[in-house]
């Protein structure tokens, strides 16, 4: 029976140049050397091409059920593993790659993460996604020491339950490695600065923090033309860290890759196991796929030497809170969101009506009053009594007069 036989490039090529030999256009050691081999291998190929023609160039698999094959009964194993377990549950919210990975860590299947596509595709599982071409980007080198750049970035999507949250993670460019990483209700200043200070904390203060250009990290549409801080990148400030806008998603790609990994494996992850509140994920979150995840991704940096630096001599519960400007009024109050403080006369300080104090508000929303580094003695108090309580003064003075008279 005749068989078709399919040559590839190099095969193609070989038999050329064998032919070549057989023609003697060419000995055998400079065929040898166009097709990179050793004089004991061209004669075995030359051998096995004139006793058997073509037949004995091409692989002698092709046609063939490889050996290394998954068997029947496994594979029809898996797919039911596969559909009845997870894509059931999850849905198109994984792939290959994370299932291969499940199947070998719950059910102690080992099967290439490739040879499973395949066999989804097979069975009407998985469809082959095509791709899109993609603006080429100029790749930038990692940092070499760990603490030098630490990328800082909020995802918005549905983690769990039904409805929206934000992941907010740092990343450490030299490693790839999670420092932080929590979910919040939104990406907001109060939420950035506390799991700052967590991260600083933890870790110490990192040379540099690489964020994008929202109005969290930078401001955008400043009226008066000055340059404007947020109060995140003045927090940074006071910690001497420096804050640097990418211009592009593809500059922060590390931590922009990440989001996409957790989009898939940790949404995943937290549906497998019902979890479906903030408190619940933040756990699982912090207990387990941080730990998971950085087991898994990250790496060593280039050099061994940790850029953090410590924190000692900083007063972080003053540098993390949001802090507004505020002038005394001349009876010695400061209105602030609508709400009025009475000042104690007597201070540590020099105090004047016209001076500028700071209000710092913490995350908790405690409020302090603070002038050059020091704070003031105050109390809340109503408007409408303080009013009543200064008419009543007048009137009592002017009586008195009226006495004197």
């Amino acid at each position: 029976m005749n068989q078709r036989i399919s040559l590839t490039q190099g095969e193609y090529e070989t038999v050329s140049i064998l032919d070549r030999i057989k023609n003697k256009d060419l000995t055998q050691e400079e065929g040898a050397e166009l097709l990179k081999l050793s004089s004991r291998q061209i004669r075995r190929k030359l051998k096995r091409y004139f006793e058997g023609g073509l037949l004995g160039i091409v692989h002698r698999g092709q046609g063939k059920k490889s050996n290394r094959s998954i068997k029947k009964e496994l594979a029809d194993q898996i797919i039911e593993i596969v559909s009845r377990k997870y894509l059931e549950k999850l849905g198109n919210l994984i792939g290959p790659t994370f299932l291969a990975e499940k199947l070998l860590e719950e059910h102690k299947i080992k099967i290439d993460h490739e040879t499973l596509r395949r066999l989804m595709i097979a069975a009407g599982l998985w469809q082959v996604r095509k791709t899109k071409g993609k603006k080429k980007h100029c790749w930038r080198e990692p940092k070499h020491h760990k603490g030098e750049l630490v990328q800082v970035d909020g995802s918005k999507h549905i983690w769990f339950g039904n409805d929206y949250a934000t992941l907010v993670a740092f990343i450490d460019d030299a490693t790839s490695s999670i420092m932080c990483a929590e979910f919040v209700a939104h990406e907001s200043t109060e939420a950035l600065g506390t799991l700052m200070k967590k991260y600083v904390e933890k870790y110490g203060r990192p040379l540099a923090v690489y964020s994008d250009r929202g109005s969290t990290y930078k401001v955008n549409n400043d009226k008066s033309g000055k340059p404007g801080k947020t109060q995140f990148e003045r927090m940074l400030n006071e910690l001497d860290v420096e804050l640097i806008h990418a211009r592009s998603p593809q500059a922060k790609g590390r931590i922009e890759r990440l989001f996409g990994t957790t989009q898939e494996r940790l949404v995943a992850e937290l549906k497998l196991r019902n979890i479906n509140t903030i408190e619940k994920a933040n756990r699982f979150l912090q207990d387990i796929y941080i730990p998971w995840h950085n087991a898994k991704y990250a790496k060593n940096a280039v050099s061994n030497a940790d850029y953090h630096r410590p924190i000692e001599g900083f007063d972080i519960h003053a540098i993390f809170c949001l802090k507004f400007s505020r002038t005394i009024n001349n009876d010695y109050t400061v209105s602030f969101k609508k709400r009025l403080f009475q000042i104690d006369v007597k201070q540590s300080v020099r105090l004047r009506p016209g001076d500028l104090l700071e209000v710092h508000l913490s995350f908790d929303k405690t409020i302090k009053l603070v002038k050059n580094n020091t704070n003031l003695n105050f109390c809340e108090t109503n408007k409408a009594l303080l009013d009543a309580l200064k008419n009543r003064a007048t009137e009592t003075a002017n009586d008195l007069l009226e006495e004197i008279k």
